[in-house]
Formats: C-alpha cells, structure tokens, sequence
C-alpha cells in the first residue's frame, strides 16, 4: 500500500517539479524538511498537508488516506483537526496536539476541502452556536467571499513578539469603537467583548471563519 510519502511524491512528479529541493524553492518551504516528507522520515501533519494540498492541487485527505475524491458520501469530505480553542479565552498550549485526526465536514460551494480545517470547541462561551466538545469547521479567511461579516463566528489567532501564538473563537460584531470579538454564550462568566485590535507588541488576525459544526456520536 502506498504512504502518505508516495503520494505527496507523485503528486510533485505530476506538476513537473524535477525533483524534492525545486518544488520546496518554488513554494517556499523548508528544503530539509519536505524531503524527509517525501522519503517517509517525518510523518505528514493534517495542517502541513493542506499547505502542499494547496500548492499540487489537491487536498489533505489524498495525501494523507490515499482518498482520491474527496467528497465520496453525499458530498462530504476529509479535512484536518488542527487542535483545540478555548472558546472563553485565547489558550496556545494545545494547538495541533490532535493533528493526526481528520473530521467530517460537508463540502461548501466554492471553498475547496484545501482551504478548510476543524478546531475543537472547548468551553461554553460560544455554546449558544457551538456546544462544548463540538468541531467548528472552518474556512480560510482568504477563502471566503467578501471575507468575515456581522455576526460571523471567526477563529482568531494572537500572536505576541517573540512568536508566541494564542487562538480562540467568538462572534464578529461592529460597532461605534470598531470591531469587537464577542462571546455567544448563556454562561455569565463570558459576556465581555473583547477588541479586534493590535497594540504594539500584539497582533490579533482572523485566521478563519466557522461555516459549519460536527458533532461526534
């Protein structure tokens, strides 16, 4: 049976990449670390599948499970969990520790299963849309037209000097004071807005936008 690594292989060879070190220099990424990808000596992670999905035209579920069409049953497909967000408050310790899962999603008109991925909900401040333990599935926010609007849930990622990465989900609301991050939830502890605003030494960026949610039996 062919590895995730034979796959990625060949999907390099069909897009006329000579070899491993010119399609790492063609997209960008690490040389090292790509090939030892393609020889089988790293394990592929769901996010880091996407990113070379994207790149050969194709998507994180071939390279990983070998899924040729990826929306097989009634128009549902693979994609990857990349970690878990405390939904009440921007957590960073447990960002990919469940990256070799994938989740159900059901493909959405012009978004490619490459441009979408799955966070755990963990808490109950958005448990008015998503309840707690529940899978937001999301959209790449460069994948949506028009990009995040009014009462959108968006995963947002901060990001301080030094590298230090920090995501969490709310609600997207506008108002006098600009926009605001809230929580949707019936629990009391959460009900404060938060600004999305940088400052000096932090970076707040919407990374997606939820179009859906799984729930597992």
């Amino acid at each position: 049976m062919k590895e995730p690594s034979d796959r990625l292989r060949e999907l390099r060879i069909k897009k006329k990449y000579e070899t491993a070190a010119d399609a790492a220099n063609a997209f960008g990424w690490n040389a090292n670390t790509y090939k030892s990808h393609e020889n089988g000596e790293r394990g592929i992670k769901p996010n880091v599948a996407r990113k070379y999905a994207a790149a050969y035209g194709s998507t994180a579920a071939y390279i990983l499970t070998g899924d040729a069409v990826p929306n097989t049953i009634q128009g549902v497909s693979s994609i990857p969990l990349e970690g878990i967000v405390a939904a009440g408050e921007f957590r960073g310790s447990e960002w990919a520790s469940e990256d070799e899962t994938l989740i159900p999603a059901v493909t959405r008109k012009g978004i490619p299963a490459s441009k979408q991925y799955a966070v755990r909900i963990d808490g109950p401040s958005v448990n008015l849309r998503i309840a707690d333990g529940m899978y937001a599935i999301c959209a790449m926010l460069d994948s949506i037209p028009g990009g995040a609007t009014l009462g959108s849930l968006v995963h947002v990622i901060r990001e301080r000097d030094g590298g230090d990465r920090e995501h969490t989900i709310k609600e997207l609301r506008f108002t006098k004071d600009g926009p605001m991050l809230m929580p949707v939830s019936d629990d009391p502890r959460y009900q404060e807005p938060m600004p999305l605003r940088s400052t000096e030494h932090i970076t707040i960026t919407i990374n997606g936008v939820v179009i859906g949610a799984y729930q597992p039996f």
